[in-house]
């Protein structure tokens, strides 16, 4: 499994195997099984178990784990389960402690994907991703706007406004790219059957730098994949561009009316390798 190329990550709770199967099976790029906040206290060691069999029959590398916070009685027993050849990635809950990952890459040996979601671990959000064994980041939005005290989610009735994390993901975009990790992984979309809903969101993300997304679902893949394919409209500027860009052999030029240089051109050729990927 390569890490910095996942862009579709499905939960699925540890205390549910009958699911695990049906998750590998959702198109989704990878399958991260929750220990933590899915799994009710009293459920945990079984579940543990449970997952511990599974994963000697799975092949290597073939799933993520989400395991439960440093310093949670589940903790010791859960980092034992991350050993097995199985698990391609840790994912660690309510990481704003740099050394506490530092301790778990050595212990594990396995490429962690940190869930940046409180005010602490924004403020060390550099020393986070310097740390040897971070692959990527994940945005925990829920759970940041819970530390802050913040006005969201809004009921059902009301609209979703993203405006109030643009800071938090912006950051997370920008420390990704300065420490060489793979563009981060977005929050979860709540609403379980609103396709239309989650593409838009998802591709809000992606005009941020994003490249994955959380899921919850199996109903949220195909909606996620879609965001994630170029639209017609991005094609056919990308298509101009580049004939532009052959007429004037990589020369400044106008394109409609607007300036082309070659950070548009390079823009417009990663539309057509996208849309050539999703193609074959």
């Amino acid at each position: 499994m390569d890490i910095n190329a996942l862009q579709t990550l499905l939960f699925v709770p540890a205390n549910r195997p009958e699911r695990f199967d049906k998750a590998l099976a959702s198109g989704a790029d990878a399958i991260i099984i929750d220990l933590e906040d899915a799994v009710p206290a009293a459920e945990k060691d079984a579940a543990s178990s449970t997952l511990s069999a599974w994963l000697d029959e799975q092949p290597a590398n073939s799933v993520l784990i989400r395991i439960n916070a440093t310093g949670s009685p589940w903790f010791s027993q859960d980092t034992n389960l991350c050993r097995s050849a199985a698990v391609a990635g840790i994912v660690v809950p309510k990481a704003d402690d740099p050394t506490a990952l530092a301790e778990l890459a050595n212990i594990c040996d396995k490429p962690l994907l940190p869930f940046i979601e409180s005010a602490l671990a924004f403020t060390r959000l550099n020393e986070i991703a310097a740390v040897s064994g971070v692959s990527r980041l994940l945005f925990g939005k829920l759970d940041l706007a819970l530390d802050l005290g913040m006005d969201y989610p809004p009921p059902a009735s009301e609209p979703l406004d993203e405006s109030a994390f643009l800071y938090a993901r912006s950051q997370l975009v920008m420390c990704s790219r300065v420490h060489g990790l793979g563009a981060p992984i977005d929050a979860i979309f709540t609403a379980l059957y609103d396709a239309k809903g989650l593409t838009d969101y998802a591709r809000q993300g992606m005009r941020l730098g994003f490249s994955g997304f959380l899921l919850i679902h199996p109903a949220q893949v195909i909606p996620a994949q879609k965001a994630l394919t170029p639209t017609s409209a991005q094609i056919s500027w990308a298509k101009h561009i580049l004939d532009a860009e052959q007429r004037e052999k990589g020369a400044v030029v106008a394109v409609s009316g607007n300036m082309v240089d070659t950070p548009v051109m390079a823009r417009a050729k990663r539309i057509m390798e996208s849309a050539s990927g999703f193609s074959t």
